[in-house]
């Protein structure tokens, strides 16, 4: 091409297209020939696609692009249309200016085209309908008229703009802007004026129309107005909005102004809800039980939650794609630049493009990038609800022999950590093909730069696979072993936090802090330390692999070819080797993930599949209407507690129970008596035999089951509030009082586990609840024992006896107190596992059997006892203050059938149909119609247990904090981490980027110089260098990880759990009725794992990529220093979205951190008190609620999540402008003549190609540790609890021999539990003499409890002391107080592990000494039929021994403490009559005879024998004297006395 004509062309390579050329090169848009040389285009320049004459295309290529546009919007806008009409509801909206306007702008663009077209007929006359450009044309017509029918049906059926319509104005505004500069490069405006005018209409009404459709908000109907509010606005967010996560723009802004709170949350949408994504997943399970012989949880989870996982798949192929597209555009742009030292350099136009389309491929992979990631965390999100919902299902169907083998803390565990494993393995899932995707993609584009000598590096990258495979298997080793001994810590921590109370009881505390030493640093840290290791030596290979890929790669090529390694290969292969290192590194955290993942389905399948309750253990039937018909039959059936051992808990049942009718079952401790109850329940295996229950069940379990809730909200227990039987409810259940007592009456929010009841108090609340659900068949174990024998006379008289609340019901009561036999309609005794006999109480005595002669054992004089019941039960309505309820006469038999009939309608009665009631006994209240279920509100109001303690009630709020975590946390994290170690860290680190940053500029001085000579000289020199400077790098990232791991965070995190754990141990008794266990739990299991796991990761990805982007800055500013000016405004716009994101996405962590804890501690509750879930059939009511717990969170995360996404859409927009604007630079640099060389500028933008990268990992990994150093803040706040008074205080310790004497000593004492809370006990002055036995009576809530609890210091005296033999106890240290007192406390704590570990945790005591306290315990025979005897396993919380056996180790325990002095703090509450006599017989033995006895009481008889007694009422001393003078006084102790019909046996 001549010089003059390629300056021509040259002219027209400016942006614009604007040129100086007077006539118009080459052949214009509106010019034809007639001689068609080319198909269907009548232009001189053909189909091209580049013009001969100009640097432009030509005129029929340049109508492919609009015709493609055109194309699109009729083919999917046709689609539209169809989904419009087909899948929408109209709304009522009226059509304002806005719909009229964007019309009548479509009307005046087909307009003006239609001109264009006549136009086009005019010109080309012999051609029009043979050419493209006239039928360009006519399709965009066509197409505007597709499109203004979209607008039109869109306006009242869509809140937002229509995707393909604003899709189609943004693709028709950038082929009409391509164009207009071909037109003015063609110089039209001066050749066909009118066309230009017309075209330049079209063109700016589009851009009218484009910015009416997308910017001007639609009008809306006043429902969608309303929904707005709470809706999520992805629901109604236009397409474009979607692609840039702008709908989370409305959140960040009031994020950054204001602390978000729960109600500042937006809904979820209905798909998201865990009722909806449960059900998903349990079709699709159930699908795999019924098809395959071994389910697959994969294929279950494949299937019910592929739709969005494998269109997000979509997005990924198209983002890889476009990332392998850079590296060709860099080395056009490298050529570019090299092209202005020739003679023919190439024109500006087309640096500019490459500049520009290196900045579009950018933005392009960006939006691709983040929809992929936004639905692989979705549908992540999904499964772990899903698994969530399943779990926690599935749990409440699980029976025995499934939940032998899985503790409350391992079902826990799935819940938390196995479904967050599967849920991160949907991050890295995709990888598992995207990775070999990117490799090959990567090879292909290697072997079109450097031919085969690609072959080197993919020779290297196969060499490290078995490597990093080997890495992988014992990483995967470790991770199995670590996730063992995270669940052992988890187990332990949780029953340490369970049974604080006696550990601090038994001073305990450092037997169990050793455990939990050894469980933590010589198992745990010391398997984190190895994973530490193993990971440097992974970091080791994975860094190494790209740079041995590219020096073998180069070495290969200089070696085998004479081409001359120049900049254009050196910077696109860089660029190609850095991209590898994505695949490689992710591909290792992908297995690692996948392998987790699969450690955790393992652990779910054999969850989900793990044995269930029988089916047909009990058949269900209507209930009966008759009194005396059977409602509850068993025939001939044998149950077992574990059906595959073999051994039957209860052998040849048959019994059966009469509606009206009281059944008394009774029996020794482990005869069978509970076993009998949740066999009726359908909690035992069936061996054989029948079981028939008619009507609804209520249960009372042994061991009061109480939720976090109210009061009132446990009574009501999910049934319709009814005033007036609430109240009969209460009063029945002698509750009336305790209210009066309670903070807040009964909206006092009871604490975790009951905490803030008393054992009688527990156990009537759960009595109340069974009244209260008005059920038809009552299973009552054991309520009695927990209660004053007063109050036991009373729930007799009320509830249980013929004249009570629930006399026309059927009671079957499990019990050992003799007055109820005699109110019994019938008694069975059962003796090891049968029923032994069976007759009325009048039978029984008769036949002088076995339960005959339990009875005598209780009393000789039998007959003066059964009078004076008798007398005493219709004096002690008027006597006892508790008792204000009438008896059930037959007036108000009357008035309470009027009643019933009244509120038939809003109760449902007991049968449909049967309005009138059949029977009417004298003295049965047949009234009690079913409780209704209340309709569901959410889970009592609100989180209540976490978010809103009420007034004066006991929970504290879980604190969170709001706003920056402070410096000092990151300066105490940086000193338990040791500080020196921390420097090293920092200058190893910034010692591997410098040495990295030099091999790339060694490379490019190399390339420079092959360039220039034209070969490849000093080749060894050269690659030694380069391979030093390699290895010297990845090195120090070795030695980097190492100090980080092993010096830094294991030795932080060590610190951090040891102080925790000492202050958890050493915080008063308050903190723990005030916190929930769950909170304590989470912050033991998931705040360390964050501690021990994530934290360093993530402080090193952060550390590593800001010394990455400042690095590549200053490349970047060296080569062109015009950059320079470009820093200040980006870093100004960086720091500003950063700090926007961080407050609000810090915000949305901690709410979604709060929200979580309630889950598992609802869960936690649930699995306690299964039994009585499943006996009242409130599954359904349950799994509700926890379905609104995991929403309540999810409406927290799924923001989370996507501000996550909003951040990085916008930093890598500011990326692609770092781009854009290092790529402009260089390009006006070289234009304007400067001497900047191709190897510069290939370095600077190969490293600017990754600052996206870099800016965006800085941020989240800011995000991450600000989120996960709330973690060392939590455990900080936890290690900071306030303490007990000191274990030992050296300068004033009791002597060996204390207390020798065992006198006890109370000094005006008075106590509360808590700061603000009111006294327990008022002066207390007592003066108990050494060896005395003092009994300590008084009624529910009298201070008995707190009596004991402030002799061991549980509590600390607001005024006065205690001294024993003299000595303050105030005084001495608590280990020396406390290990100096025995006690039975009143709940026996057995931990899970062997017989020796429960009876001596510290390991001080000899075989001998235990099997001599087991015997005086009556425990040796059962211990010694238990496989291992001393080393025989107890299962957590002592379940695999009954209540009464459990009460026993704690006697053993105290027989082993060598004190003289010992507490039973009502011991024998639930031990059978028999075992109680031979206890007190114990009691009574030489071998306590030298010993003080404090005995608080229930059952009065217990310490009728006693020196003196203590009778206590509202925490004061009322009466102290012996029991005869007592009762000669006639105070409240014989009140009490004659109560229990036991005044003649002190006489």
């Amino acid at each position: 091409m001549p010089s003059s004509q390629h300056v021509l062309k040259l002219s027209t390579g400016s942006l614009s297209g604007l040129h100086s050329s007077s006539s118009p090169l080459g052949y214009g848009y509106l010019t034809s020939s007639s001689a068609r040389k080319y198909a269907l285009c009548g232009n001189e320049e053909g189909w091209g696609p580049l013009s001969k004459y100009r640097y432009d295309f030509t005129p029929c290529f340049m109508d492919v692009w609009v015709s493609s546009v055109a194309v699109f919007g009729i083919l999917f806008g046709a689609t539209a249309v169809w989904w419009l009409l087909r899948r929408k509801q109209r709304e009522v909206i009226a059509k304002d200016l806005h719909f009229w306007g964007k019309l009548a702008i479509i009307i005046e663009i087909a307009a003006a085209t239609a001109l264009q077209l006549v136009f086009q007929i005019l010109n080309y006359r012999d051609v029009w309908a043979g050419d493209f450009r006239f039928w360009t044309s006519v399709l965009t017509i066509l197409s505007l008229g597709m499109i203004f029918t979209i607008q039109w049906l869109e306006h009242d059926r869509l809140r937002n703009p229509n995707g393909v319509v604003l899709f189609y104005w943004l693709f028709t505004l950038v082929a009409l802007s391509v164009k207009l500069r071909s037109l003015i490069s063609q110089q039209i405006y001066a050749e066909h004026t009118p066309y230009f005018v017309a075209f330049c209409a079209a063109y700016g009404l589009s851009w009218l129309e484009f910015g009416l459709e997308w910017l001007v908000p639609k009008k809306k109907s006043a429902y969608q107005a309303i929904e707005d509010e709470v809706e999520c606005p992805i629901e109604y967010a236009t397409v474009f909005s979607i692609l840039t996560f702008s709908w989370m723009t409305p959140m960040m802004k009031y994020g950054y102004k204001k602390f978000l709170t729960e109600e500042d949350l937006w809904n979820l949408s209905k798909r998201d809800t865990t009722k909806a994504t449960g059900t998903v997943f349990q079709e699709a399970w159930d699908h795999e039980l019924e098809h395959c012989k071994n389910p697959s949880l994969w294929m279950a989870i494949f299937r019910g939650f592929n739709g969005p996982y494998l269109r997000g798949a979509c997005f990924k192929t198209i983002s890889d794609t476009l990332a392998f597209v850079q590296p060709q555009l860099l080395r056009l742009l490298i050529q570019f630049v090299a092209s202005q030292r020739n003679e023919t350099p190439e024109p500006v136009i087309r640096g500019a493009a490459i500049a520009l389309a290196m900045s579009a491929v950018s933005i392009g992979q960006t939006i691709a990038l983040h929809q992929y990631f936004q639905r692989a965390f979705e549908t992540g999100m999904r499964i772990k609800t899903a698994l969530t919902a399943a779990i926690y299902s599935k749990s409440l169907k699980l029976s025995n022999e499934g939940r032998a083998s899985k503790s409350t803390g391992d079902i826990v565990n799935y819940m938390a950590v196995d479904t967050q494993r599967l849920q991160d393995l949907t991050q890295y899932g995709q990888q598992l093909w995207s990775a070999p995707y990117q490799i090959t993609l990567c090879m292909i584009s290697l072997y079109n730069l450097v031919g085969l000598s690609m072959f080197a590096g993919l020779g290297a990258m196969v060499m490290m696979i078995p490597i990093n495979g080997l890495i992988a298997r014992l990483m995967r080793k470790l991770q199995k072993e670590q996730m063992m001994n995270k669940d052992s810590r988890t187990r332990l921590i949780a029953e340490i936090i369970n049974n604080m109370k006696s550990i601090k009881l038994y001073a305990w505390s450092s037997a169990f802090m050793e455990k939990l030493n050894y469980v933590r640093n010589d198992q745990e840290l010391k398997t984190l330390r190895k994973i530490g290791a193993a990971q440097s030596v992974a970091n080791f290979t994975w860094s190494t692999t790209p740079f041995l890929v590219s020096c073998s790669t180069f070495a290969v090529f200089v070696l085998t070819t004479d081409t001359p390694l120049t900049t254009d290969i050196v910077f696109p292969a860089l660029t190609l080797f850095n991209l590898l290192t994505f695949p490689l590194a992710i591909l290792p955290m992908v297995i690692t993930s996948i392998i987790e993942a699969s450690v955790a389905v393992g652990r779910l399948t054999s969850f989900f599949t793990a044995e269930e309750l029988q089916a047909d253990a009990v058949i269900l039937m209507s209930p009966v209407d008759e009194n005396g018909e059977e409602s509850v039959t068993v025939r001939d059936a044998t149950f077992s507690w574990d059906r595959h051992t073999g051994k039957n808990s209860l052998k040849e049942i048959t019994f059966s129970a009469s509606k009206g009718e009281l059944t008394c079952v009774v029996g020794r401790v482990g005869a069978g008596k509970s076993s009998f109850l949740q066999a009726i329940l359908g909690d035992l295996w069936k061996v054989k035999g029948q079981v028939v229950v008619h009507g609804q069940i209520a249960y009372v379990a042994q061991q009061a089951w109480v939720m976090n809730a109210t009061v009132k909200d446990n009574i009501l227990f999910g049934h319709r509030f009814d005033p007036i039987f609430y109240d009969k409810t209460i009063k029945a259940c002698a509750l009336t009082e305790d209210f009066a007592q309670l903070p807040d009456g009964d909206d006092t929010e009871v604490g975790e586990r009951g905490i803030s009841l008393s054992g009688g108090q527990k156990a009537r609340l759960t009595l109340a609840r069974a009244v209260y659900a008005r059920a038809d068949v009552y299973l009552l174990d054991d309520c009695l024992s927990a209660v004053d024998q007063h109050v036991g006379r009373h729930l007799i008289d009320n509830v249980f006896g013929p004249n009570g609340l629930l006399n026309s019901k059927t009671r079957i009561l499990a019990t050992n107190s003799i007055p109820v036999l005699m109110e019994a309609d019938y008694i069975c005794m059962i003796r090891d596992g049968k029923i032994l006999e069976r007759g009325t109480y009048d039978q029984l005595i008769a036949m002088r059997g076995e339960i005959a002669n339990l009875i005598k054992t209780i009393s000789k004089q039998e007959e003066a006892k059964v009078d004076d019941a008798e007398t005493t039960a219709t004096e002690s309505i008027g006597s006892s203050s508790t008792i204000d309820i009438d008896t059930a006469a037959g007036d108000t038999e009357m008035e309470e059938m009027e009643e019933a009939q009244e509120h038939l309608t809003q109760l449902q009665p007991i049968r449909s149909g049967t309005s009138k009631i059949k029977t009417k006994r004298a003295g049965s209240v047949g009234t009690l119609r079913r409780a209704s279920a209340a309709s569901f509100k959410g889970p009592r109001g609100k989180l209540r247990d976490e978010e809103e303690p009420s007034v004066k009630t006991k929970q504290t709020k879980e604190f969170s904090e709001q706003g920056r975590v402070k410096w000092n946390v990151y300066a105490e994290y940086a000193k338990t981490s040791n500080v020196v170690a921390v420097a090293v860290y920092l200058i190893m680190l910034v010692g591997a980027q410098t040495a990295q940053i030099g091999g790339s500029v060694w490379l490019k001085n190399w390339s420079e110089v092959n360039g220039d000579s034209g070969s490849n000289p000093r080749i060894g020199f050269y690659i030694g260098i380069y391979f030093a400077l390699g290895i010297g790098s990845a090195g120090l990232v070795v030695v980097q990880t190492l100090i980080l791991w092993i010096f830094c965070s294991i030795e932080a995190s060590r610190k951090l759990h040891e102080r925790m754990a000492f202050a958890i141990f050493r915080s008063p008794m308050s903190f723990f009725e005030t916190t929930p266990a769950g909170r304590i739990l989470n912050r033991f299991s998931s705040d360390i794992y964050r501690v021990d796991e994530v934290l360093a990761r993530t402080f090193n990805m952060l550390f590593v990529n800001t010394a990455r982007a400042m690095f590549t800055l200053v490349v970047i500013s060296i080569s062109t220093p015009a950059f320079v000016a470009l820093i200040v405004p980006l870093a100004a716009i960086y720091y500003w979205v950063q700090r926007y994101y961080l407050r609000t996405s810090r915000e949305l962590k901690r709410l979604d951190s709060v929200s979580r804890s309630p889950i598992y501690a609802h869960f936690q509750e649930s699995l306690a008190g299964i039994t009585t879930i499943r006996a009242y059939r409130q599954q359904a009511r349950f799994t509700q609620e926890n379905e609104w717990r995991v929403d309540s969170n999810l409406r927290a995360y799924f923001p989370s999540i996507n501000a996550n996404r909003w951040l990085a859409v916008r930093l890598e927009f500011l990326g692609s402008v770092i781009i854009l604007a290092s790529a402009g630079f260089s390009i006006i640099s070289v234009a304007g003549g400067s001497n900047l060389s191709a190897g510069f500028v290939g370095l600077a933008m190969s490293y600017a190609l990754q600052i996206t990268q870099s800016l965006n990992w800085i941020v989240r990994q800011t995000v991450e540790v600000e989120t996960n150093i709330v973690s060392v803040e939590r455990v900080l706040e936890y290690s900071r609890l306030p303490s007990e008074a000191p274990e030992v205080i050296h300068r004033n310790r009791p002597p060996i021999s204390w207390p020798a004497a065992g006198a006890v000593h109370f000094n005006n004492y008075s106590t509360r539990y808590r700061e603000g809370l009111d006294l327990v006990l008022k002066d207390v002055t007592l003066d108990i003499k050494e060896h005395e036995k003092i009994g300590v009576v008084g009624r529910t809530g009298a201070g008995k409890s707190s009596l004991t609890l402030a002799l061991f210091r549980i509590i600390e005296p607001s005024e006065g002391n205690i001294s024993i033999d003299a000595l303050n106890t105030s005084t001495i240290g608590l280990l020396d107080l406390r290990r100096r007192l025995a006690i039975i406390p009143q709940d026996a704590a057995l931990f899970e592990g062997s017989v020796r570990d429960n009876l001596d945790p510290g390991h001080v005591h000899d075989d001998t000494e235990l099997w001599s306290v087991l015997e005086h315990a009556r425990l040796r025979d059962h211990i010694s039929c238990m496989t291992g005897g001393l080393e025989a396993k107890i299962n957590e919380g002592g379940s695999n021994l009954s209540q009464g056996q459990r009460q026993l180790v704690s006697l053993a325990r105290a027989l082993l403490a060598p004190s003289n002095i010992l507490v039973l703090d009502e011991a024998t509450a639930a031990v059978d009559v028999e075992t109680d006599a031979l206890l007190q017989t114990t009691l009574r033995s030489p071998l306590f005879s030298k010993r003080t006895i404090i005995t608080i009481a229930h059952r009065i008889n217990t310490i009728l024998d006693s020196d003196r007694i203590v009778v206590l009422e509202a925490g004061s001393v009322k009466e102290f004297d012996t029991p005869r003078n007592l009762i000669e006084k006639r105070g409240l102790f014989y009140k009490l006395v004659r109560e229990a019909g036991l005044v003649d046996s002190v006489r």
